[in-house]
């Protein structure tokens, strides 16, 4: 008999989750314990666009922290970034109650790849409540991933 892999969670990690984790780079804050499940974890997948990676890379810069910049190398290396299709961006910026363009390709690729987002961001609660994509803020992620009971 076959052991069935456990599926894979997949995240596209919103920025402000990234400097979240980073305001206070000495704390062992949850949202910098998050970031490291989401790294080490294995099961887990992270998705992203140039878009976001580019927010990252210009926020790291900013925060001028070796943790920032050890986060970001390790978030990036773990990252896949699909190109996203042009359908999926039709669909999401109808729900997308913001003018940056940013936002709508976040929620494009959470639907083309099946991505949760995490993001504390507001401009994607109705995108969320309409079902369109899964939207997690930073507290359900914690509480979801970790303090959830292990899997072994």
């Amino acid at each position: 008999m076959r052991r069935q892999r456990p599926a894979t969670q997949t995240f596209l990690l919103d920025t402000n989750v990234f400097i979240s984790a980073l305001k206070e780079p000495r704390r062992q804050t949850d949202t910098l314990r998050l970031i490291l499940k989401i790294i080490e974890e294995p099961g887990i997948g992270l998705v992203g666009n140039d878009l976001l990676a580019e927010e990252m890379i210009r926020y790291a810069e900013l925060l001028g922290s070796e943790t920032a910049a050890l986060l970001l190398h390790a978030l990036v290396a773990k990252m896949e970034i699909p190109r996203t299709q042009e359908n999926f961006r039709r669909v999401c910026i109808r729900y997308i109650d913001t003018p940056d363009k940013a936002d709508v390709l976040h929620a494009a690729t959470c639907l083309q790849t099946n991505a949760t987002l995490i993001t504390n961001d507001h401009h994607f609660n109705r995108i969320r409540d309409q079902g369109i994509i899964r939207v997690w803020n930073t507290r359900e992620a914690i509480r979801r991933l970790l303090r959830a009971p292990s899997r072994r």
